[in-house]
């Protein structure tokens, strides 16, 4: 007996159809290659006045975790870390070491930096210090800080103090910079007033490895907020930069 020619028309059509969702969904896991090397993400978002940009590669192995220590848990001389509402690089990522690390505060009032300090109101510079043994009535210093672990701020660590401070702060006087970058996705709820603190790698002596950092800070209010995080120090390879050269 004969194949109706009707069949087949519709076995024809019923392949052409199977072939064709094929194509368009890609091939199956099995087939997906498996990528190798290190991941980069997006660079963090700049102003209309450029600088140099974090590029950040994601941690090989185990995440590490920041190191649980009286100061970076909520309580006792730590009241106020809700105000450190986020940071760039983010927990457990890196940065370049010719690039920066970014830590905002955000208040009812302007943050603190050190009394008299002198930033350039365009690009939030810090042109001249202020008095950086300036304390508020906590006895910590009101100039933001940054320690790198074990050398932190209760181990009476080597403070090292922002190169930029962008937006709104008070030095005595409440005054307002610009050129801030924009917030990371995940952050804490912005307040009224927030100012952008800046360091540049360089300038904290960090070369390529893992490191533990705590940020220090004073909110509007003269209360104190310290967060830690991990982080991770690269020089991108020559392979992937050819002269180690920094994105643009």
């Amino acid at each position: 007996m004969g194949v109706n020619a009707g069949a087949l028309y519709i076995i024809f059509i019923i392949i052409v159809i199977s072939g064709f969702a094929y194509i368009m969904s890609g091939p199956t896991p099995s087939q997906t290659p498996t990528l190798i090397g290190p991941e980069v993400a997006a660079s963090k978002p700049n102003t209309n006045q450029s600088r140099t940009v974090l590029q950040l590669y994601n941690f090989g192995g185990a995440t590490i975790t920041p190191p649980v220590t009286n100061m970076c848990s909520k309580g006792g001389a730590n009241k106020n870390p809700n105000a450190l509402i986020s940071f760039s690089p983010s927990q457990a990522t890196a940065v370049s070491s010719d690039g920066q690390i970014s830590l905002w505060v955000s208040d009812s009032k302007s943050p603190y930096i050190s009394p008299n300090e002198v930033v350039t109101k365009s690009s939030g510079a810090i042109k001249t210090k202020g008095d950086l043994t300036a304390k508020a009535p906590d006895n910590y210093l009101l100039e933001p800080q940054l320690y790198v672990f074990p050398a932190t701020v209760e181990n009476n660590g080597k403070a090292y103090f922002p190169d930029f401070a962008k937006g709104n702060y008070n030095n005595g006087v409440l005054q307002t910079s610009f050129n801030s970058d924009v917030l990371p996705p995940i952050s804490l709820q912005k307040n009224d007033y927030t100012l952008e603190l800046v360091w540049n790698v360089k300038n904290i002596g960090l070369t390529d490895g893992a490191y533990n950092i705590e940020f220090v800070a004073h909110d509007g209010n003269e209360n104190l907020g310290v967060k830690c995080i991990s982080i991770r120090v690269y020089t991108p390879p020559e392979a992937q930069n050819p002269g180690n050269a920094l994105p643009h």
